[in-house]
């Protein structure tokens, strides 16, 4: 059995639970868009203006209609990318959108760039612990208003393990289907293993715009999975207490749920939550503060709770750099998300606003490390070891049997990154501090995937131009 944390009790878990039916029943949600309306109250919900007071019964019809984490496969453009949760390790997602890199050969902190995405996307595609190559920057020399499609289009050039990213109305759902059909060879190749999901983020409290209600409610039609994500912030967007922030958070999910369930019954979700707290003094978002973890620990609980995969960004760090405190907070919130859900989102330091190179390795070696502590252990005959034990006897040591041999590879870690040697070994180094080796095994890594190319030039092409075609559209939509 997979260890795991519990930071609330099943009491506790169930009352969260029930208030937040209660509250979505009493207070309702606010619903934008009159198409997202219009299926609540053809479902039975008393609809008021925008407001959608949604009785226990829909929840709880969607709740049985959508896909559980015991037969979810996440996948990727390949099958040799698939993660089958039913039997997997947590493992790391990219956060996306932050907007400046620390560049990886001048060290200056810059506006990040389309070859950013490019060269990053293709660094993620080589680390082991990464499930999710989503984009981990928005490239600042495109035309914002479209940025979406275009960085849809340098994702899927550049990876073959599952994308998550931002939509802009259904358009834009169907527009980065068809890069990702491109890629895959079909749209009937795609639709048998849809390899990208959406992000639906709610607009605490309670609330939900029409931008994203459409892009739910379209990828929920073509069942691409969803994850719906509310991102409170305690004592701005959300009540100063973490227990009532649980509530309203869980509500606006289940709710966003229940929409995709009646759009199209056995549409895909993915659990997620952003609620986070601000620091009172600076006015600035803390997403690696305790109480941000501790909420993402219990939202965990609560999305196993109603059987779905969780998505938590536990690994997101307010250090400005890879230094201690950026350290501490890998470790504190990592290990936080190893031991609740399924997907860890991970690798942007400056409350989101940056992304350090070197980081992705420090973080590809953080989650091994991870995955390591988690592992069931096996009490077979052969972990017990009695036979080996009796063999040895008592006062005698281990370190030239066979048992040693063959099992010290699986049962001990052995780092890529991290100092274990001695001093005078570490000082014959080059005494490195961990940013400067992870910096130049990056530096490496960069210097291989420079100019490779994933996809055939003609599959490109058209990739890019569902993407440049995108500007004039995009000036239409309502957001």
């Amino acid at each position: 059995m997979r260890p795991s944390l519990k930071y609330l009790s099943d009491q506790e878990v169930k009352r969260v639970h029930e208030k937040a039916l209660e509250m979505l029943e009493d207070l309702g949600m606010k619903f934008e868009g009159q198409e997202a309306r219009d299926y609540f109250e053809k479902a039975g919900a008393n609809v008021e203006g925008d407001i959608v007071k949604i009785p226990r019964k829909i929840i709880e019809d969607g709740l049985k209609t959508v896909p559980k984490r015991e037969e979810f496969t996440l996948y990727g453009r390949t099958p040799d990318k698939d993660i089958h949760l039913k039997d997997s390790v947590p493992t790391l997602a990219a956060m996306t959108m932050a907007t400046n890199v620390l560049d990886p050969w001048s060290g200056e902190r810059r506006k990040a760039t389309d070859r950013d995405l490019e060269l990053l996307t293709r660094v993620m595609e080589r680390l082991d612990t990464v499930s999710m190559a989503s984009a981990l920057i928005t490239p600042q020399d495109v035309p914002m208003q479209s940025s979406d499609w275009y960085t849809w289009a340098t994702s899927i050039k550049n990876t073959t393990k599952h994308i998550t990213g931002g939509a802009v109305g259904k358009e834009g759902v169907r527009d980065a289907i068809r890069m990702a059909s491109l890629a895959i060879g079909s749209e009937e190749e795609f639709y048998k293993r849809p390899f990208i999901s959406f992000w639906v983020l709610t607009m605490p409290p309670l609330r939900v715009d029409e931008n994203t209600s459409n892009v739910l409610m379209e990828a929920a039609v073509h069942k691409v999975p969803s994850v719906i994500s509310s991102g409170g912030i305690l004592g701005m967007t959300s009540p100063m207490s973490v227990e009532s922030a649980l509530v309203h958070t869980h509500a606006e999910t289940l709710a966003c749920i229940a929409l995709s369930q009646l759009v199209n019954p056995g549409a895909p979700v993915i659990y997620s939550s952003y609620v986070r707290s601000m620091d009172m003094k600076t006015m600035c978002i803390n997403m690696s503060s305790p109480e941000s973890i501790i909420m993402k620990c219990g939202m965990a609980q609560l999305g196993d709770y109603i059987g779905l995969p969780t998505k938590m960004p536990a690994n997101l760090r307010d250090g400005k750099l890879l230094d201690a405190q950026a350290g501490f907070e890998t470790g504190m919130g990592g290990l936080a998300g190893a031991y609740t859900c399924d997907f860890i989102v991970a690798m942007q330091l400056d409350m989101d606003i940056m992304v350090d190179y070197a980081d992705l390795i420090y973080s590809d070696e953080c989650m091994k490390i991870l995955q390591r502590m988690v592992r069931p252990l096996d009490f077979s005959d052969e972990t017990l070891a009695y036979d080996n034990m009796e063999e040895v006897g008592p006062g005698n040591t281990f370190l030239e049997t066979d048992h040693t041999f063959d099992h010290y590879r699986d049962e001990i870690w052995m780092p890529q990154v991290m100092e274990r040697g001695t001093y005078e070994n570490w000082e014959a180094k080059g005494k490195k501090d961990i940013r400067q080796v992870c910096l130049e095994k990056v530096q490496k890594i960069l210097k291989e995937v420079e100019n490779e190319e994933l996809l055939p030039k003609e599959v490109r092409d058209a990739i890019d131009e569902i993407a440049a075609g995108s500007e004039e559209k995009a000036k239409n939509i309502k957001r």
